[in-house]
């Protein structure tokens, strides 16, 4: 192989001019890696900034909602009557303001805290309901843009309102502040005419007939992804089939009322559960069955707004038992026979149904296409409606019957769960667990009622002679006319039974012999047509009207649009 012979020399020129730029280049690279690092630190002191100055935002609608929370549950805890809560409202709703209080949670840093002050209260021209007006400062722990402060500002202020308004669980046929399940033994023998809904999966089997949609919630208290389980496999009557069947008292029909059925059913899953309210002390009540001036009376029994119990009510058709407004009682509830008037009984313990429970005057629906609402609005308006709301349970059917002791089963856990109730006690969700004695010192079942069972059986008997009816299944109720509120459990046996009205519940373990109808009473519906006033147990709400950002003074003359007072030229 030949070898290469040529020579590479560089002049002194060449080599002078190579030096310079080694250094030029490296002076360049030095300039442009410190312009990356300070750009990097620019950048992680922005995102910093912008970290504080969020977090200070959440920390600033922490203490705003906790705040709220706070004047709520006090607000929650007063006597039901609104103007004694818009009264207490008045006086303390600036009992709950804090300073610099420590927050802590997802988005809290260690120093970061809130204050939060109640500025006013407004009325807003309404008797039941007040605004309340809250200024929170949120403080995060870190200064912003450069600042010299320690620490970083963002104020709130909100305008909150606090009333009363009808519970959209009254909305439905069926409410069940748990699992919900309709499980029947053959195809039809469960038919709502109504709307249904739990606040935890739905369970339907053996095809259900639902006039209405099914609603499944939400729910990690008691593990319920809000599935409708069997979904499909309920039948729905079409508008037609609907129009040609109806009885009297079934849910009126679309597009003559505007919640009416319209032939179709709907299946919604994953939805936000429904708050119920909370029968505490019902002592609360007594006010305003005075205010209302209410009465309940029966051949036997004349009760002027609350009375001791506990309390039996008959009534034969002839002499029916009278309801004008809400009555409290304190303590069991018997209850059979035909009822006349419009009210609802508050009672401390449980109500019981044994027998037949009938209007004398009941709904009575035109379902016929083009039917004019009005018309059925005027006979509507007076006929005949009870409300019940339990502190307890209600309970159907006679709970000393050999024929009645398997829906015990249903009663307790497994098929029930633990709870808290709103006032903190503590409910292991055993309904067949002792709870007290009855009146002859035996001990006494969550479900049973205070009377001896010799005084029981005595009224058992009392209530098979109204009906009529004989043997073993004469105590089970063929007809149920009342809307049934408990916070606990809604059980017992029934036999081929119509409920006209609702039942809402938290539990419920109602064993029907061969088939169970239930038919939403439209007048108890939170929105719709408002036919009667029925005293039913009312949600208190707070819910936010404005929400802006600044403190108050900056935002107090947009503010003054809302005060009703200063709107009518008060002070």
């Amino acid at each position: 192989m030949k070898p290469n012979t040529k020579q590479s020399i560089y002049s002194p020129l060449q080599r002078g001019i190579a030096l310079p730029m080694v250094l030029m280049f490296t002076l360049v690279s030095s300039i442009f890696a410190a312009s990356v690092l300070y750009s990097l630190s620019v950048h992680g002191s922005i995102v910093q900034d912008d970290y504080n100055y969020t977090r200070a935002l959440y920390v600033a609608e922490s203490g705003l909602n906790r705040t709220t929370e706070a004047i709520w549950v006090a607000y929650l805890n007063q006597n039901p009557l609104p103007e004694v809560r818009m009264a207490w409202l008045d006086e303390h709703y600036a009992d709950f303001d804090v300073t610099d209080k420590e927050f802590s949670g997802l988005y809290g840093n260690d120093g970061d805290a809130y204050s939060v002050t109640a500025k006013r209260v407004m009325r807003t021209g309404a008797d039941d309901e007040r605004y309340v007006v809250l200024e929170s400062i949120g403080k995060a722990a870190g200064s912003y843009l450069g600042s010299e402060d320690e620490e970083t500002e963002r104020i709130l202020t909100k305008v909150v309102r606090f009333g009363h308004d009808q519970s959209s669980i009254f909305d439905y046929v069926y409410f069940i502040n748990n699992f919900g399940w309709f499980h029947g033994g053959s195809s039809g023998d469960i038919q709502a005419n109504g709307d249904v809904r739990a606040n935890g999966n739905f369970s339907l089997n053996s095809t259900p007939l639902v006039n209405g949609d099914v609603y499944a919630s939400e729910n990690p208290d008691i593990g319920a992804a809000g599935d409708i389980l069997g979904q499909g496999v309920y039948d729905t009557d079409s508008i037609t089939d609907y129009r040609n069947g109806a009885e009297d008292s079934w849910r009126p029909t679309w597009p003559e009322f505007e919640f009416g059925y319209d032939g179709e059913s709907d299946a919604y899953t994953q939805k936000d559960i429904l708050e119920m309210p909370y029968l505490g002390d019902i002592s609360r009540f007594e006010d305003l069955a005075a205010q209302r001036n209410s009465s309940l009376t029966t051949a036997d029994v004349n009760v002027s707004h609350a009375t001791d119990g506990p309390l039996v009510l008959v009534g034969t058709q002839a002499n029916p038992i009278q309801i004008d407004g809400p009555v409290v009682v304190r303590g069991d509830v018997f209850i059979t026979g035909w009822v006349e008037g419009q009210g609802t009984i508050y009672t401390d313990r449980n109500l019981h149904i044994v027998g037949d429970l009938k209007y004398v005057n009941g709904t009575e629906y035109d379902h016929s296409e083009g039917a004019d609402p009005a018309a059925s609005q005027a006979v509507n308006e007076n006929a005949d409606f009870l409300g019940i709301a339990a502190r307890g349970n209600v309970i159907t059917g006679d709970y000393t019957n050999s024929n009645w002791q398997w829906i015990k089963n249903y009663m307790k856990p497994p098929f029930t769960k633990s709870y808290t109730d709103e006032d903190g006690s503590a409910h292991s969700g055993d309904y067949t667990a002792v709870d007290g004695v009855k009146n002859d010192g035996a001990s006494r079942r969550d479900y049973e009622s205070s009377w001896s069972d010799a005084e029981w059986a005595s009224l058992v008997a009392l209530a098979n002679s109204i009906t009529g009816r004989t043997g073993s299944t004469a105590h089970r109720p063929r007809q149920i006319d009342c809307l049934a509120y408990t916070n606990h459990l809604y059980g017992g046996t029934v036999q081929q039974c119509k409920f006209n009205g609702a039942i809402i519940s938290r539990d419920e373990a109602i064993g029907f012999y061969n088939w169970v109808d239930m038919n939403f009473d439209y007048r108890a519906k939170a929105e719709g047509e408002f036919y009667i006033d029925i005293d039913l147990p009312k949600a208190a709400n707070a819910s936010p009207v404005v929400w802006l950002e600044g403190e108050y003074e900056g935002w107090e003359s947009k503010i003054d649009a809302l005060d009703w007072d200063l709107q009518q030229g008060g002070s």
